[in-house]
């Protein structure tokens, strides 16, 4: 007997059993769908993550100061720092002109509240943040007006400024032009300043708090060497961590590489810290690590239901071969030879399994996209959020899939090859008095 055949007869017991052979499915149907579930939405909220992390900006670098041969933040040790054993600007700009174009200063350094009163005469509220030419990418803003801070704002100490669109729906008039207008800002400390606008920036408003547009209170960058000067700060500039951004035409492993480089040699002399470079393509291989080790061991929780579906196929299929004795023994009769009775059961065993597997995996991408537009009008319904998520979109796993077919066509030949083997070895005579 062909395999054609075999098929044939396999879809007719099925056919003449249809609500036996749907319950038998169930088991392998519940345990398929589980496991595409949750790999569809293992996927997704990867997929997720990462576009999310990728518009806040994934070209982040920091550089940290740590103390040396120490494991853990609890063998740390009390020791009296000096100015040494910061991270000084010298550093930094020996850094940049090592590497030209690769690396930018993102820090930044909050100064206090201002404010300034609009053509309404209305106070309009903000934060003065001295900043860097890699602030802005930092923190995930995008320029939509103007230019960014310049290393010729930083080192000439001048007075220009980035604000935010919002700031710009406070004080000016619709459509009046920002870039180039003067402020005259107010300190809380009580000095007035003059500021020139030299680009405007979209706030970002899920990472950086939320609330009534009109009053909202959102950062204003200025030149950093501008913000010490008015903060009082004179003395030589250190810092205890560095933030960066990088260009992304490099690769991030070989200016990972030159940070790590660069600073070791500058701590080479330092007998009590040295630095640590973490890049956010770190993070980002934590957090898909940390989605895969969860995503699997929920999956092989819900895979122990495909076993239990799978006894439920060894038990019909038992009972299949128990109603069918006559039909083996008049087979037998005829000639058939044991290995043909048993791929005809194991046939059976496996099209009832691959016809579930289908099923689950029908049912278990369904389930996915159900949660897709769930979480889709979540995330609409709140403006502030999918600014930055966007659209979610369902990214079944097609390794899941292809695996599910295969592991349904293995449960079926496991399951199915004991009913076989006892119907392959039915004695014909004691088949055909079988009643």
């Amino acid at each position: 007997m062909n395999i054609f055949e075999n098929l044939r007869m396999a879809f007719s017991s099925i056919a003449a059993n249809k609500m036996r052979s749907l319950l038998t499915m169930l088991g392998i149907i519940i345990g398929i769908s589980a496991v595409i579930t949750i790999t569809t939405l293992g996927s997704t909220l990867r997929a997720t993550i990462k576009n999310t992390l990728n518009s806040l900006g994934s070209n982040l670098m920091a550089v940290y100061i740590q103390q040396k041969n120490v494991d853990n933040y609890y063998d740390t040790v009390e020791i009296e720092w000096t100015d040494n054993d910061f991270i000084s600007m010298e550093m930094i700009d020996g850094l940049l002109e090592k590497y030209p174009g690769e690396f930018q200063v993102a820090n930044e350094n909050p100064i206090g509240n201002a404010t300034i009163l609009n053509s309404k005469n209305k106070t309009v509220k903000m934060n003065i943040v001295g900043a860097y030419e890699g602030t802005l990418s930092f923190n995930a803003y995008k320029l939509i007006a103007g230019r960014n801070l310049s290393s010729g704002d930083i080192k000439g100490k001048k007075h220009t400024c980035i604000v935010s669109d919002i700031f710009v729906e406070q004080y000016f008039k619709e459509r009046e032009e920002p870039v180039g207008y003067n402020l005259n800002i107010s300190l809380e400390n009580g000095i007035i300043q003059n500021f020139t606008i030299v680009g405007v920036y979209k706030y970002n408003s899920l990472s950086n708090g939320m609330g009534d547009r009109s009053t909202m209170r959102t950062p204003v960058y200025i030149p950093d060497t501008v913000a010490d000067n008015l903060n009082g700060n004179y003395y030589p500039k250190t810092f205890y961590s560095v933030n960066f951004t990088y260009n992304a035409k490099y690769d991030a492993n070989l200016l990972k590489a030159h940070l790590t480089e660069y600073f070791d040699e500058q701590y080479k002399a330092n007998k009590n810290f040295g630095t640590e470079v973490i890049s956010m393509e770190d993070q980002l291989k934590t957090i898909d690590m940390v989605i895969n080790i969860v995503t699997l061991v929920i999956t092989v929780i819900a895979a122990i239901s495909l076993i239990v579906g799978g006894v439920g196929v060894m038990n019909i299929m038992l009972v299949s071969v128990t109603e069918r004795t006559r039909e083996i023994g008049i087979r037998k009769a005829l000639g058939a030879k044991r290995r043909s009775i048993k791929q005809q059961f194991v046939t059976e065993a496996v099209i009832i399994c691959l016809i579930g597997g289908v099923i689950g995996i029908i049912a278990g991408i369904l389930n996915g996209e159900l949660a897709g537009v769930i979480a889709g009008s979540i995330v609409s319904s709140s403006p502030e959020y999918g600014e930055i998520l966007g659209d979610i979109t369902v990214v079944p796993s097609v390794t899941a899939i292809v695996v599910s077919l295969v592991f349904s066509t293995l449960t079926g030949i496991f399951f199915g090859l004991y009913p076989a083997s006892k119907a392959a070895k039915m004695n014909p005579i004691d088949a055909l008095r079988y009643d």
